[in-house]
């Protein structure tokens, strides 16, 4: 099958590119999302991420893990709460539909997938940008955000009272912004109680939000004026994990300390190219030609899995002009060729810092997907190209494996 729909250039192939669609679209690398996750039994968030997984608005990684210790960021978190209410999901659905052509932040782009989830809660006063006018949607959830994000999407009214009300579950603090929304949060039990209370200004686990929307959700179904008390058990569960069979670290950091990482929420830095802070973008729609080649117009496109959740991850650009583009990117891998063994690339995605390093490079032929093939070795990033510059005949790939995850705040 694959054979029919041959390649005839990256440059962008729109045959080729309609076979990489194919390829997701059959699965190399990916498994069926179910309602349970084995790296959530035995743990508090169990039932919040199955009862969440059921609902069709959580999904699990293409490893099938849920990952509850990972952290979570902006566009993540109103992902999640605007999915979790049908009248919300349906005005998402509209704006999927019905972009404005300009965006309502400096750092958004129309096309992004969050977009629609920007406009939604920008209309519905959920959310709101910064005074500088950005949004940030990959800067990482704090605990103070996440429960006022939850408060107004649920649309529960303020406790009015400026006097700061204790838990051993959360900190709070006098006459905040957040104050009257983790008073709502106290009330009505929303917080799993742990080991220590979530810290004011630390970002939040995946874990530790889906269970708040999860009780949320419980007591709005159920009518009662809060969540039922959980027994708290000294179980190492209770404490996030790192993830299984990794290397990387996840360390506190900002970018002001990490020059290769970007305030945008899919981006590339290739130093030895002199490549920086490039525009990373998953196609909207990866089954139609104009689909995929659509972010070749703002940068470099990405198929396939994700940085830090295994598999292979595929970063393609253009080699080559063509009278028919336009975009100023039409030529940015023409260079890919120059990196070596032992170079960085610095990838940032959702708000952490991912640094490959190359492990190789080969020239294939323009129909092999055999790079594609996750063979179980664990993540790898791959560049992919035509080649030589200004053809079609091969394809350059460049090999790289993650050395580092770094959580950017």
């Amino acid at each position: 099958m694959f054979k029919k729909i041959y390649i005839m250039h990256l440059c962008m192939s729109r045959r080729f590119l309609l076979l990489l669609a194919l390829v997701v679209l059959v699965g190399i690398g990916t498994k069926a999302f179910a309602a349970s996750f084995t790296d959530t039994e035995q743990t508090v968030y169990a039932e919040a991420f199955a009862y969440l997984s059921e609902k069709g608005i959580v999904r699990g990684y293409s490893d099938g893990l849920a990952r509850p210790h990972l952290l979570l960021n902006r566009a993540e978190a109103l992902k999640v709460l605007l999915l979790a209410q049908k009248k919300y999901a349906e005005r998402v659905a509209w704006y999927q539909q019905n972009m404005p052509p300009l965006p309502l932040f400096s750092d958004i782009q129309q096309n992004q997938w969050y977009a629609p989830l920007v406009e939604t809660a920008f209309e519905l006063e959920i959310a709101r940008g910064y005074s500088d006018g950005t949004f940030l949607p990959g800067r990482l959830l704090t605990a103070e955000e996440a429960v006022v994000l939850l408060t107004r999407a649920f649309g529960e009214e303020a406790d009015a009272s400026a006097d700061a009300q204790t838990s051993s579950a959360i900190e709070n603090r006098p006459r905040q912004w957040y104050t009257s929304a983790i008073n709502t949060a106290i009330n009505r039990n929303l917080i799993v109680q742990e080991s220590r209370p979530l810290q004011l200004g630390q970002p939040v686990t995946r874990g530790q939000f889906f269970e708040m929307v999860y009780r949320m959700m419980r007591v709005r179904e159920t009518g009662v004026l809060a969540f039922r008390s959980v027994p708290v058990t000294a179980s190492p569960s209770l404490t996030p994990q790192p993830p299984p069979q990794t290397t990387a670290q996840v360390l506190p950091s900002s970018t002001a300390s990490q020059p290769y990482a970007s305030e945008q929420y899919f981006a590339v830095s290739m130093p030895s190219l002199g490549i920086q802070d490039l525009t990373i973008t998953h196609p909207i729609d990866p089954l139609s030609q104009e689909g995929v080649l659509s972010p070749l117009k703002d940068g470099v496109g990405h198929l396939f899995s994700y940085p830090g959740a295994g598999g292979k991850i595929m970063i393609y650009g253009h080699s080559s002009g063509y009278p028919w583009d336009v975009s100023k990117f039409t030529k940015i891998f023409r260079k890919v060729n120059q990196l070596r063994n032992g170079d960085r690339i610095f990838i940032t995605y959702s708000g952490m810092l991912h640094t490959y390093e190359v492990t190789f490079e080969e020239t294939i032929d323009a129909s092999d997907t055999s790079p594609f093939n996750d063979d179980g070795s664990g993540e790898e990033l791959l560049l992919y190209t035509c080649w030589p510059p200004d053809s079609i005949a091969q394809r350059y790939v460049v090999h790289a494996r993650p050395v580092d995850s770094v959580a950017l705040r």
